[in-house]
């Protein structure tokens, strides 16, 4: 057996979070805002690695300083990670589709482009959550500066394959950790499991005999993406959410990192930070409740924000809020169609609607949730990770769905783990195994939707006679094809960002 210990994992996941803001400050931002600020973030990585012990209960209450692993376990999950990665397309060894079009000409324009990025000859500058891309993209620049440019697009792009890798490893030991999974049979189903995670999608594609590109759009107004829709269409919102949800069930109760956790995501993706936050603040509100029942109002509304304002959440918010909202602020997507509540009552009448949504909600994480509700209804993190796919697609910023597709991952994350828990507990709870089967039923429906992801990408390389297939038409998010306006900042001149924070 391997031992892994908390603090390994710990410090390896915040370090795989944090390194990719460090690098934007240092050379995105002006030295006299980076280097306060990078320093702060790194003092806030020692801080939270230096806490106590009191609140290192997991999401199932148990208390564990460590972790214990089989050698083939620990090969099942090293193993995995390669391989959905290399079917997902990232590094362009296996059929990328569309969405990799934007995704390779963000890391075109990041290899290609000085630091901040900056087009010559227009106003525009990117502005994107391009923190994934910045590590890959320096070892790209630093390969060409080696060897030549000629490595420098096969450097990225080896560098993006390995880094996906790496935390998708991380991903999986925390889940094999919070599951109790340490041999290779219950490790394997996990694994299993998380990767095919998926609504039931295609209960309503039989339905509407519809099965044509992805059979997730069968709502036409609402998706929920299933995990391997995920990696393989928005790797860069989902695998960082992924990391940064199951790094806040290993201690959900920890309030003096919640700030840490959070903000490490936030410059990865701000939708999937927004469903993270909301499970933090239904949190922190038990804790809120726990302090004042225990010691008064005052005392107890005291001693709670004691815990709040820890070094780690105060460093972290001080780094990452003055540099990156306004970054993200600049986006002309989001500036043109901000935040709003939109349930699409214009395209249907309110009973519609309102039906809609309900039977979407339903297929997708509904039927789930009411299983597994007769075990974890009482714990206040369930709750919100229902309530917030519930809400989510009500609300829109840019002038897509993503929000409420993106939002809902931490959420849908969380589900996932307590299936996989609840299935390798029935064994020994006898009470649960009636609903054990009817939630493998569910999963077992579900999987369909991934299995069509694969499906797709085995015969797109049959059909092309090769499996190294880029999608990368675009080369730049400039290009006319491009949803351009997705990408940049259109006016530097008027810019915050641009003006005061941003390197020259």
């Amino acid at each position: 057996m391997i031992t892994l210990s908390r603090r390994f994992l710990r410090g390896a996941a915040f370090a795989t979070l944090l390194l990719p803001s460090i690098v934007f400050l240092l050379t995105w931002v002006r030295p006299v805002f980076a280097l306060p600020a990078a320093a702060a973030l790194l003092a806030a990585f020692v801080s939270a690695m230096r806490r106590p012990k009191a609140e290192r209960a997991n999401l199932f209450g148990e208390q564990d300083d460590s972790f214990s692993l089989s050698r083939w376990a620990l090969l099942a999950v090293v193993a995995c990670a390669l391989v959905w990665t290399f079917f997902s397309g990232i590094g362009g060894m296996f059929y990328q589709n569309e969405d990799h079009y934007g995704r390779n000409a963000i890391l075109h324009d990041l290899l290609e482009h000085p630091w901040p990025v900056r087009f010559e000859g227009t106003s525009y500058a990117l502005t994107y959550y391009i923190a994934y891309w910045l590590i890959p993209s320096f070892v790209g620049k630093a390969a060409s500066a080696l060897l030549g440019e000629g490595a420098c697009w096969a450097a990225a792009n080896a560098a993006l394959f390995l880094q996906t890798v790496w935390f998708l490893v991380l991903i999986f030991l925390f889940l094999l950790r919070l599951v109790r999974a340490q041999t290779l049979l219950p490790a394997c189903l996990s694994l299993l499991i998380f990767v095919m995670f998926s609504g039931m999608d295609a209960l309503m594609a039989g339905f509407i005999d519809d099965w044509n590109n992805q059979i997730e759009w069968w709502a036409g107004t609402y998706q929920f993406s299933s995990n391997t829709t995920c990696l393989f269409w928005v790797y860069n919102q989902a695998v960082p959410a992924w990391l940064a949800m199951l790094l806040l069930l290993s201690s959900p109760w920890e309030i003096g990192v919640y700030a840490l956790v959070g903000l490490a995501a936030l410059p990865f993706a701000p939708f999937p930070f927004i469903g993270l936050f909301v499970c933090m603040v239904s949190l922190a509100v038990c804790l809120l409740a726990r302090e004042i029942r225990a010691q008064g109002v005052s005392r107890g509304t005291r001693a709670f924000f004691r815990r709040c304002l820890s070094a780690p959440n105060l460093l972290a918010c001080a780094a990452v809020l003055p540099i990156f909202l306004p970054y993200f602020a600049s986006n002309q997507a989001s500036s043109e169609a901000p935040f709003r509540f939109e349930p699409l009552l214009h395209a249907f009448s309110l009973r519609t609607a309102f039906f809609r949504l309900l039977l979407f909600e339903l297929i997708e994480f509904g039927a789930l949730a009411l299983v597994l509700g007769s075990r974890f209804r009482r714990e206040p993190l369930f709750i919100a990770s229902v309530a917030v796919p519930v809400l989510a697609p009500l609300f829109r910023i840019g002038f897509k769905a993503d929000f409420g597709m993106r939002v809902s991952i931490p959420s849908l994350t969380l589900l996932c783990v307590c299936s996989i828990r609840f299935l390798l507990d029935a064994r020994s709870r006898k009470q649960d195994r009636y609903a054990a089967g009817v939630l493998a039923l569910l999963l077992l429906i579900g999987s369909v939707t991934p299995l069509l992801e694969f499906e797709r990408g085995a015969y797109k390389v049959k059909l092309a006679g090769t499996n190294f297939m880029y999608s990368d038409p675009y080369k730049t998010v400039l290009c006319e094809d491009a949803d351009t306006f997705n990408f940049i900042c259109e006016d530097v001149d008027s810019s915050f960002f641009y003006r005061h924070l941003a390197r020259r």
